[in-house]
């Protein structure tokens, strides 16, 4: 009996040690991570890349002093490489590895130090993936920005230039697979020389034969869930889609049973995808989307003014001040339609309007809110003893072609003279009794947002009256 019981100390030992072998060689297996920082001394823009070696298929947290900022996975150059702009000061920047058997976390101190002298802006833009792999969404933010003039390059080439006061971003759908270096650049009085801002974009092959997955997302009233619905051709014809929550499967569906998902949240950023992978599809694709809970993050509480200007049928719109207003841009729209933008709460959105209700909305999206935020009024424009007249125009696209026209439809046209603009810059006139008049205007573009817009002044509608649409070209 005693003899059974010094073995049965043996073997417990035996396998403890085994157990925490094990243990061990899993934390001895585990990769060493890194931080470069790349910096050009004077500059508030930063630079850090991880560099890690031995993981795959794990998530990445970039924190600045403790505050997640952006998270990803390896598989996402940009969960690797994390671009910030910062105020003066002193700066711990950490990465975490979220893994079982690797749980890592690295950090950086920085000391940043801005040149005050230095007479070349210190230009800076962000960059959103949106609806498809090879559509990006490039926003300019820098000090000065209002007061520069500057140019999108795509590999040394330009393809828009910024007017002044203008939308500071770029649309841009790449053809093909491959990678891009997208910058910014600017040469200014003080700044002969120019300078300029540049990040590389990878893009991946998309499949032709992979079907384009969509989804919509509906919060479960004021609970921190939601509904998401496949919404998408054919969805009940795919054979498989799973639910992915920051890069982990937690839902599947087969040939369209359960296409109707729900998940409950805490406060967080998450990214929602649905993925598939089909015979014409083996690579597979996916749609994403991030849902913001609140609790991780906070959206500024907009509110504006309103103020007529005098007797005219136009009026001033006064943001209130929030944290950060003077780093983002506000947009402004009208009905629905996107007419302009503003920086700050000191300077006023102005709109010029004809009789009749209108719903005008500001937006805004800042690094807390990234899905944006948006307050709005409604303005009752009455018929007045002078009479502006109520410009309109219909857009149709050429074919496939990047050719548009423009149609002018509106009541009294034929008695009035008026212009046609884009983005600010007269295109056409169309001069009363005129006979090259026809009210129409044909154009062609290059990829890009633009502002068209209709003008109009008449001895009843002394101060003008404009009319515009917002078209994006891809």
């Amino acid at each position: 009996m005693k003899k059974l019981s010094i073995w049965c100390v043996v073997i417990f030992t035996l396998l403890v040690g085994f157990i925490s072998c094990e243990e061990i060689e899993e934390l001895e297996n585990c990769p060493d991570v890194t931080i470069n920082v790349d910096n050009v001394a004077g500059s508030a823009v930063y630079r850090f890349a991880a560099q890690l070696n031995g993981i795959e298929d794990v998530r990445l947290t970039w924190s600045i002093d403790g505050e997640e900022i952006a998270t990803g996975n390896l598989d996402d150059i940009a969960s690797q490489i994390f671009e910030y702009q910062f105020e003066e000061g002193t700066y711990t920047v950490c990465v975490s590895v979220a893994s079982e058997t690797c749980p890592i976390e690295v950090c950086k101190e920085i000391v940043v130090d801005i040149d005050e002298t230095n007479p070349c802006p210190d230009l800076f833009f962000e960059t959103r993936q949106l609806d498809r792999p090879n559509h990006y969404k490039f926003i300019a933010d820098f000090p000065g920005i209002e007061e520069t003039r500057y140019e999108w390059f795509i590999n040394g080439e330009v393809v828009e230039t910024d007017n002044q006061n203008a939308d500071n971003y770029l649309f841009w759908e790449f053809s093909e697979a491959g990678t891009y270096e997208v910058c910014i650049k600017t040469e200014t009085p003080d700044c002969p020389e120019g300078t300029s801002y540049c990040k590389v974009i990878e893009v991946e092959e998309v499949d032709g034969n992979c079907p384009e997955l969509f989804f919509l997302a509906e919060q479960d009233g004021d609970n921190p869930a939601y509904y998401f619905q496949v919404e998408f051709p054919n969805a009940d014809q795919v054979e498989w889609l799973g639910w992915f929550i920051n890069g982990e499967l937690v839902e599947d569906s087969n040939n369209g049973d359960n296409n109707r998902f729900y998940y409950q949240f805490e406060p967080g950023r998450y990214e929602v995808c649905l993925k598939t992978e089909t015979p014409d599809c083996p690579q597979g694709t996916s749609y994403c989307k991030v849902i913001e809970i609140e609790g991780a993050t906070a959206c500024p509480e907009l509110f504006f003014e309103a103020e007529q200007d005098g007797d005219n049928p136009a009026y001033y719109f006064y943001p209130s001040a929030f944290e950060g207003i003077d780093d983002v841009t506000l947009e402004w729209s009208v009905n629905g339609d996107f007419v302009g933008t503003s920086t700050g709460h000191n300077e006023p959105f102005y709109y010029q309007f004809a009789p009749g209700s209108y719903e005008v909305c500001l937006s805004v999206e800042t690094p807390d809110c990234p899905q944006g935020v948006t307050f709005c009024k409604v303005i009752e424009i009455e018929e007045t003893g002078t009479s502006c007249p109520e410009l309109y125009f219909n857009i149709e696209q050429e074919g496939d072609t990047p050719g548009y026209n423009f149609w002018a439809e509106f009541e009294g046209m034929n008695d009035i003279s008026y212009e046609w603009t884009i983005n600010g810059d007269v295109v056409d006139s169309e001069i009363l009794d005129s006979n090259e008049r026809d009210d129409y205007l044909y154009y062609q573009f290059g990829a890009g947002t633009y502002e068209i817009c209709i003008i109009a002044e008449t001895p009843d509608c002394p101060n003008g009256v404009i009319f515009c649409k917002t078209l994006v070209v891809e």
